[in-house]
């Protein structure tokens, strides 16, 4: 089969957070089971560096709108052979950031999305190779699934897949963006129309043969009010089409026994010299302390509401007078958050360091430093941190949401596969009585070893979700 991944984002050609990490790696895994797959994406400013390869031939794209000329340029992924199209036009891409700037979203954005979908169709003629599975990621990916039930080619099924990475983000428009897409206008009520507005990712939902989430629980997640955003109704009408499959990590690139960025590397069957020495050096980096024998809690997130990290602000000063433990946070956003943050940390200097910002080599000695990785989402679609954080012995408390809830086995329901602890209500209190469990836990060497050799050891490889994925592709092929 040949897979065409239609993405405004690759990591690591360009990338905002998981979404690019997924169609940076997903590919590769799904090339070793011998599938042909290849990735589109806009040219983006801050991929210009990259040597490319122009194809000759140029096409227009702009539907009822402005015509503009286009170029397909083609690169590779780093150290694989996955071909990499971009799509070059200054106009609508050549800007200083993926969706927005200082000054917020693109207000075009509705226009750089057609662009980039009714591009894809032009894929064949250009290059010669002919996709059978269009994959679809995310609001500005989502149309692809339109523009292909609009055109007849004759020349045999090609079919779509719309992979949600998180719901919350759905991109909205004027009906007068939609007509200027240059679809079928019958496709604005039948799909784009959410009361009244443009809605891009509904259409997506609409239109594809198949459909996935990131994580089962997550796809379970989504057909609720609480969880919807609004398109509950739509998922559960399209929910036979509906399949969750979980999120791997590049398991190369994260991998603690060769992590430069580490000044020991950890090895996950014997972890407790590297651990300690990641630790000490952390806590030295940090200038805090060096207590081995105290606890040391991570965090690496952005800092805004569906992160949770309200909930650990609201305890974390009692914690910091009423335990010995210490916590290293590293995150950006939120500007109250992040002085609530910085403001703790100079109260408590030998207990708490706040790093605002992001440090990609200083995240991965977190994750290797820390005892524990704190990640109190409010709803999480898969998450990615709590499964570096196991990778690096750094055993994950988490709310029971989403891909958490699929990937975190809890303390006290099963010890032999228990990896980590999670917490149902997102509430203060409910983050401060499994803190507190964490930290009883410590205590017990011999047990917290034995759920952090687990945790370790959890299978997160892609190799699972690319057969998933395969069988997804067969599916929406056939019609079944």
């Amino acid at each position: 089969m040949n897979i065409l991944f239609v993405s405004p984002e690759v990591s690591p050609l360009v990338r905002t957070g998981g979404l690019g990490d997924v169609v940076g790696s997903l590919p590769i895994a799904l090339k070793n089971l011998n599938l042909d797959v290849r990735i589109l994406c806009p040219l983006h400013r801050c991929c210009k560096t990259r040597d490319v390869t122009y194809f000759e031939d140029t096409f227009q794209i702009g539907g009822r709108k402005r015509l503009l000329h286009a170029k397909l340029a083609e690169t590779r992924l780093p150290e694989s052979e996955v071909p990499v199209y971009f799509l070059e036009n200054d106009f609508l891409y050549d800007r200083p950031g993926i969706y927005a700037d200082n000054q917020g979203d693109y207000r075009d954005n509705p226009s750089r999305v057609f662009g980039l979908c009714e591009s894809a169709m032009f894929i064949e003629s250009i290059t010669g190779w002919r996709p059978d599975v269009f994959h679809a990621h995310d609001w500005m990916a989502a149309p692809v699934c339109a523009f292909l039930n609009a055109r007849d080619t004759g020349k045999g099924k090609q079919a779509s897949v719309l992979t949600i990475h998180n719901l919350e983000h759905q991109g909205k428009g004027t009906y007068e963006d939609f007509v200027g897409s240059g679809l079928p206008l019958d496709y604005w009520g039948s799909s784009f129309d959410r009361f009244g507005e443009m809605n891009l990712l509904k259409s997506g939902i609409q239109h594809a043969d198949k459909i996935t989430t990131v994580s089962p629980t997550y796809a379970q997640e989504i057909r609720t009010e609480e969880f919807g955003h609004g398109l509950e109704e739509s998922l559960k009408y399209r929910g036979a089409d509906l399949v969750g499959i979980l999120n791997g990590i590049d398991q190369d690139s994260w991998n603690p026994q060769f992590d430069n960025s580490l000044a020991t590397p950890i090895d996950p069957q014997d972890p407790s010299a590297g651990k300690k020495a990641c630790k000490i050096d952390l806590l030295r980096e940090m200038n805090l302390p060096i207590q081995s024998e105290v606890p040391l809690f991570g965090v690496v997130s952005r800092l805004y509401k569906q992160k949770g990290l309200d909930l650990l602000l609201e305890i974390l000063s009692a914690l910091l007078y009423e335990t010995k433990a210490q916590f290293v946070i590293l995150g950006s956003g939120s500007k109250t958050e992040e002085n609530a943050f910085l403001k703790i940390a100079k109260e408590f200097p030998d207990r708490l360091a706040a790093f605002i910002g992001f440090d990609d080599a200083l995240a991965r000695r977190i994750f290797a430093g820390t005892d524990f990785f704190i990640m109190p989402s409010r709803f999480e679609p898969c998450g990615l941190a709590q499964q570096y954080a196991m990778r690096y012995g750094s055993v994950p408390i988490c709310r029971k949401t989403g891909g958490l809830a699929d990937t975190v086995q809890p303390v006290g329901k099963s010890q032999n596969s228990a990896n980590g602890f999670l917490f149902e209500r997102s509430e203060p209190e409910a983050l401060l009585g499994v803190i507190n469990k964490a930290i009883h836990l410590f205590h017990n060497r011999k047990l917290y070893s034995e759920v952090q050799k687990n945790a370790l050891n959890f299978p997160c490889s892609w190799e699972c979700a690319a057969e998933e994925y395969r069988e997804v592709y067969s599916w929406a092929l056939s019609g079944s």
